[in-house]
């Protein structure tokens, strides 16, 4: 398909004219001529396989373009549709799912769009952001149109990569293939998610006070925390300071009835940082002490901030705001911000993080990536502004911190496309505590998200809470989800035990190398209204996992199957359920049908080879128990540690388990082998 082969450009200008171009196309290229303006505009496309590249070369004089919407590219049809899956913004940090057949009714802030057609086979569409301006896509009276965007009044010239595209019959590789080229003809230093390197730290266990303390954190209340995490013994290696920690104007004296139902979230939003330091009333001897006696309980610490310095930006009576005035700058609305030309952002943020190191801080968690359509507008063009903004974070953190970053609030493509480093993005709005409708939102923005950002970065699907009533549901996505695994418990709320099938006894998770996302037949229809389960996947080194849930928004049963084709593999296959432990052997093309009858019915399937009779399952008091075990040469197998160890055996054959700590052996004519291992084991041999 030849997305220009039936073009309706136009371009529009600040004053507010518009010139659409219906006829007279000549090889790409559309001109303007009239007694105050002159305008051109050429759109290429470049072919790489089945990819195409598309340029905008565009100027007008007598005039400026308009700041929201300079070229715009009408597409009258993507030929018939069975559906189509559009990530769009719904503000500007955060991104949800949209599913539908007419791409005339595209959200307005589309940033990917995948649409599979009924003759067979797959469309993808991304947007890019270049050196200047943004693409995104929209719903049109005819069709659909991709259109650039500056935020600022002042440009006479367009001349950039809009988007890439492709067709093909395997989803997952055509969207990451046009991922690359987008980043290759880009060449602005960002990269894909496969050349970014994924921070140890985040291998272990976490814990974050957001939820835990909110408005009111404080020493005395994080050490509580710590007290509590070395009496019941869990394995955290890393906790964060979250929201609120910092000395802000409206935050020294708070009311005893503030909550979020009163106002909390005003409170914040409205607030300006003073001072790099911690609030003086909360943290009555500073940040430094704080964090030395929070490491004393073996923890390693992040610290949050927003790049905006605070919610409302810098205190401008604030001893802050003397002291680097020259790297501030004050924004049309009022705001006094970071200044978005890369010296003058890098010094404000390096000065920042120069203290949050001296104070022990290991690892940084930067929020409100968002804020550069809001607060930069007029000021300078978006894709300017935000490659500055990341490129002097990435600096920043890089130095001081190795990379070692949670991206926050960032989903809109200004960020995705700019980051130079950092491997962590947080996929979703905030976790509900205690809220049985924000888990199916939860779960679809999360998934779906993953899709387009998990091209760049492994997702971070948020903190929850171990003792909410869907914990156990929270704990099997983050388990599978490819990313950070931390919680926001209360004090004293901690449930050991709903973390043990997660990690191991010294914390470190069972981690899927990639981000969990939707299985094939989920891709373009709406897991609330199609009357099927909603599975999402993970790969393994060799199988995988699929977690089944019901989302119908009625909360009907639902029903549909799972296979080995729903993680792109063929053969003889296990099946096992982790919650009822029962086992299914699935030949090649064989498909287990799977009825859901009501939200609290989700199922978690584990689906591996099986080789010559055998199919190891691994340590399966862990939901990723394949992840525990790997065969070395010779037969014998390597453990992290011991565990509750299963395999398969097809063929009923008498088979044994010799470990370091002795020999055990499983019941012959049983399909599940299972023998419980100590600790201290690391390695055995079937024989």
């Amino acid at each position: 398909m030849n997305l220009l082969e039936n073009l309706k450009p136009t371009f529009r200008t600040a004053s507010g004219e518009t010139f659409a171009y219906e006829k007279g196309r000549c090889a790409g290229k559309y001109s303007y001529k009239s007694e105050k303006l002159t305008g051109s505009l050429t759109v290429s496309q470049e072919s790489f396989d089945n990819l195409s590249a598309v340029r905008v070369k565009a100027s007008v004089k007598g005039d400026k373009f308009n700041a929201d919407c300079a070229v715009a590219l009408g597409i009258p049809s993507l030929g018939e549709l069975e559906g189509y899956f559009g990530n769009y913004q719904s503000c500007n940090n955060w991104c949800r799912a949209q599913f539908g057949d007419d791409i005339s009714k595209l959200n307005p802030r589309t940033q990917a769009l995948l649409a599979k057609k009924k003759s067979g086979g797959y469309i993808f569409i991304l947007p890019v952001v270049d050196d200047t301006y943004k693409a995104q896509i929209r719903g049109a009276e005819s069709g659909m149109e991709v259109f650039l965007f500056s935020i600022v009044s002042t440009l006479s010239g367009c001349e950039q990569l809009a988007f890439v595209y492709g067709e093909g019959d395997e989803p997952y590789k055509l969207m990451n293939d046009c991922a690359k080229l987008a980043m290759k003809l880009l060449d602005n230093g960002a990269t894909v998610r496969t050349e970014r390197r994924y921070p140890e730290i985040f291998e272990y266990l976490g814990w974050c006070s957001w939820d835990a303390l909110e408005i009111r954190i404080s020493t005395e209340g994080l050490l509580a925390k710590c007290e509590e995490i070395k009496e019941k013994k869990i394995p955290f290696r890393w906790a964060i300071l979250d929201d609120m920690w910092a000395e802000c104007d409206k935050l020294r004296d708070i009311p005893d009835d503030l909550t979020r139902e009163t106002g909390m979230f005003t409170v914040m939003h409205s607030s300006k940082l003073r001072s790099f330091e911690a609030d003086p009333k909360r943290f009555p001897t500073g940040l430094k002490d704080c964090l030395d006696k929070m490491k004393e309980y073996g923890l390693k610490i992040g610290v949050w901030h927003p790049t905006s310095g605070y919610w409302s930006g810098i205190d401008p009576e604030s001893e802050l705001a003397k002291k680097y005035k020259d790297l501030l700058i004050e924004c049309p609305n009022g705001k006094l911000m970071p200044n978005p030309e890369l010296d003058k952002a890098f010094l404000f943020y390096n000065a920042f993080h120069d203290f949050l190191k001296h104070c022990g801080t290991d690892f940084m968690k930067i929020d409100y990536q968002g804020f550069i359509v809001e607060n930069y507008k007029e000021v300078k063009p978006i894709g300017q502004a935000a490659r500055a903004i990341q490129r002097a974070i990435s600096s920043s953190v890089g130095a001081h911190f190795d990379n070692d970053i949670i991206n926050c609030m960032g989903m809109a493509s200004e960020n995705m496309f700019n980051r130079p480093s950092g491997a962590v993005s947080r996929c979703s709005g905030d976790f509900q505590p205690e809220n049985r409708e924000w888990f199916i939102r939860h779960i679809l923005a999360c998934s779906y998200n993953s899709l387009i950002q998990g091209m760049f970065y492994w997702s971070d699907w948020d903190m929850w809470w171990s003792d909410d009533e869907q914990a156990k549901k929270n704990s099997v996505l983050r388990a599978i989800s490819g990313g950070p695994i931390y919680v926001s418990d209360k004090i004293g709320r901690s449930r050991p035990e709903i973390f043990e099938p997660l990690c191991y006894s010294d914390g470190r998770i069972l981690r899927c190398e990639a981000p969990a996302i939707p299985t094939e037949d989920c891709l373009v229809s709406d897991p609330e209204t199609n009357g099927r389960i909603f599975k999402v996947k993970n790969l393994y080194s060799e199988g995988g996992v699929i977690a089944a849930f019901n989302l119908d928004s009625k909360e009907n049963p639902v029903s549909g199957t799972v296979s080995a084709a729903d993680l792109g593999i063929d053969g003889e296959v296990a099946v096992y359920e982790h919650f009822s432990g029962e086992v299914v052997i699935l030949g090649d093309g064989e498909k287990l049908d799977v009825t859901l009858k009501d939200h609290d019915d989700f199922r978690l399937y584990t689906i591996v080879p099986v080789k010559n009779g055998i199919a190891m399952l691994g340590l399966i008091d862990k939901f990723n128990s394949p992840l525990a075990v790997r065969e070395d040469f010779g037969g014998v197998y390597d453990l992290y540690e011991g565990g509750k160890l299963a395999f398969v055996c097809t063929d009923g054959r008498e088979i044994s388990v010799t470990a370091e700590s002795g020999v055990y052996t499983t019941a012959k004519d049983s399909l599940l082998r299972v023998v419980e291992l100590p600790l201290s084991d690391r390695h055995f041999r079937l024989g």
